[in-house]
């Protein structure tokens, strides 16, 4: 099936022309092609459908729910927000927990949400000290056959762990071998160390600077390892409570627009009223836009990458310009996916913005899914 979806694409009106999913070309419509085409006219600013690769929940529905239901209304929720991929995140549980939780995974024959991608396992694989809102009796050292027990349940896409536990090194090369990204978090590791974890494969760092060492100028931690490689591409959890706006024009600087990818660590409670809800086996707090235990740790997000993206810029983290890349394109090259360009041969995936920022559609494989 052809679809032409029409906006503006850097200052011009274009046209994005998809056969069966996947874009064949970028430019003006001629009469052939859109003959017989489902024509969507959006009036907005076209970019790639915005990639996460850490989501834990919205609408209501944790990944941890363990059910395709569950999956599906995370799905749904944040496609209302611009994600047209992303990667269900769990949380440290015990083992069977995990287990069922990547088990319950089915190909989905039709659903109107964002694409998901597989699943990101942050925990059980952490470091103690920094272990944040995860649960501290079910951490555990890397082990090699907990990985294959994980990875022989359901797609896994991505790791999260600390480089310093024992074990980690073994695990580390293992994933990369299996083909799962590796990020590094919830560490306590010295510089030394981090730099280890990415000599041996780990790509990235999952929400940088929260729940790891950090920039102090005599020991240096993760937080520097990460802003000094090239090669590695950072998390940045955009909402104005986790980084200090400054905090993240900073990382852009050292990063540049390749290597920072938005994510929103969001829970549940996306999209809900404010309330008390459950996260990772404990009471949370949703008030005033932050999530918290009730002892004060922060808890994953309400964020959405529609309004990452709205902080970035009203903050001056990043130009516009640079949008496609840290909310798609940068995610999608870690996955190795075909995603998050508007170019033929990619998946046609777009987001459609309104002059304020606002996500007017959302469109999957050229199907639409959202729209305001």
């Amino acid at each position: 099936m052809r679809v032409v979806v029409r906006g503006e694409i850097a200052g011009r009106a274009t046209d994005v022309i998809a056969e069966d999913g996947w874009i064949t070309r970028v430019g003006d419509a001629g009469a052939g092609e859109l003959t017989g085409a489902r024509l969507i006219d959006t009036c907005g600013r076209l970019l790639p459908g915005f990639v996460d690769v850490h989501v834990h929940g919205g609408g209501g529905a944790d990944t941890m729910d363990a059910s395709m239901d569950a999956f599906e209304q995370i799905a749904r929720t944040h496609a209302r927000h611009g994600t047209t991929s992303l990667v269900l995140t769990t949380f440290a549980a015990p083992d069977e927990a995990i287990l069922k939780t990547l088990s319950a995974w089915r190909p989905p024959t039709d659903w109107q949400g964002a694409d998901v991608l597989g699943f990101h396992l942050e925990g059980p694989f952490l470091h103690p000290a920094r272990r944040g809102a995860h649960p501290a009796g079910h951490l555990r050292e890397p082990a090699p056959q907990a990985l294959r027990a994980y990875a022989g349940a359901g797609p896994v896409r991505m790791i999260t762990l600390a480089p310093e536990l024992p074990g980690a090194t073994d695990v580390v090369r293992l994933a990369r071998a299996m083909g799962i990204v590796v990020s590094l978090g919830h560490s306590n590791a010295a510089y030394d160390e981090a730099m280890r974890g990415f000599d041996c494969g780990a790509q990235s760092v999952t929400h940088l600077f929260n729940a790891m060492t950090g920039m102090d100028h005599r020991q240096p931690g993760l937080a520097a390892a990460a802003l000094s490689r090239a090669d590695v591409w950072v998390e940045l959890i955009l909402d104005g409570i986790h980084v200090h706006p400054e905090v993240a024009r900073l990382a852009l600087r050292l990063k540049g627009r390749h290597g920072v990818m938005l994510v929103t660590d969001a829970v549940s409670v996306v999209d809900m009223p404010e309330g008390r809800y459950a996260f990772a086996g404990a009471e949370i707090v949703y008030h005033r836009g932050e999530v918290r235990r009730l002892d004060g740790t922060l808890a994953g997000s309400a964020l959405t990458l529609e309004r990452a993206v709205q902080v970035g810029l009203t903050h001056g983290v990043f130009r516009p310009e640079d949008v496609p890349n840290v909310a798609a394109g940068n995610a999608a090259r870690l996955l190795g996916e075909r995603r998050g360009q508007l170019a033929p041969g990619y998946r046609a995936d777009l987001v459609a913005l309104a002059p304020d920022g606002a996500v007017t559609h959302t469109i999957v494989g050229g199907r639409l899914v959202h729209c305001a």
